[in-house]
């Protein structure tokens, strides 16, 4: 969805910055290496916590804000981004309160996307599209993940972010998140 969303406000003029988080930065391989190499999702909640918020002030300070920095109609669409920090943590078993202080202070997006799916839908396409599953890729994480995502709007009344519905087709979605970002530009 990403790359789509990226052709399509390129074709309107915008210049885009498609970036992901965990990076490809020195704590974002980190995080990687410990997403494939661990299998209980429970493990290290306070470590993948750091290494995250790392990850996110290397990218924001060497890549996110340099680039919106330039002259003319920018914009930086992220996969993943504090909130999923907030949502995994928690679900590892991090108070709300260590996640949001840890992430406190990070620019906050003009709006936030949650694409939302059934757990039994995200581990069917998870199995489709590769071979080998991360250690939160279980069934009884994912649901607690899911609500810990849908709370987010709740909890962070001060951001902007928008629900989609992710378990319809692949254009229906991408419709939605062109209306959304049509109404915010």
């Amino acid at each position: 969805m990403i790359e789509r969303l990226k052709r399509y406000l390129d074709s309107k003029g915008y210049r885009i910055l498609a970036t992901r988080e965990p990076t490809d930065g020195e704590y974002g391989r980190q995080a990687r290496e410990l997403l494939k190499r661990e299998k209980d999702p429970m493990a290290n909640a306070q470590k993948c916590l750091e290494l995250y918020v790392k990850d996110r002030k290397e990218h924001l300070e060497k890549t996110v804000l340099p680039f919106l920095k330039k002259e003319g109609s920018n914009i930086v669409l992220c996969d993943r981004y504090y909130y999923s920090t907030l949502a995994f943590q928690h679900t590892q078993g991090l108070s709300w309160e260590n996640v949001l202080n840890a992430n406190k202070g990070f620019e906050k997006p003009d709006v936030a996307f949650i694409l939302d799916v059934p757990p039994e839908t995200a581990l069917e396409r998870i199995s489709k599209s590769r071979n080998q599953k991360e250690k939160f890729e279980q069934l009884e994480f994912m649901k607690k993940l899911r609500k810990n995502f849908l709370q987010l709007p709740e909890l962070l009344k001060e951001d902007t972010i928008r629900i989609i519905d992710a378990s319809k087709g692949k254009e229906e979605v991408f419709k939605q998140l062109k209306e959304e970002m049509d109404k915010l530009l």
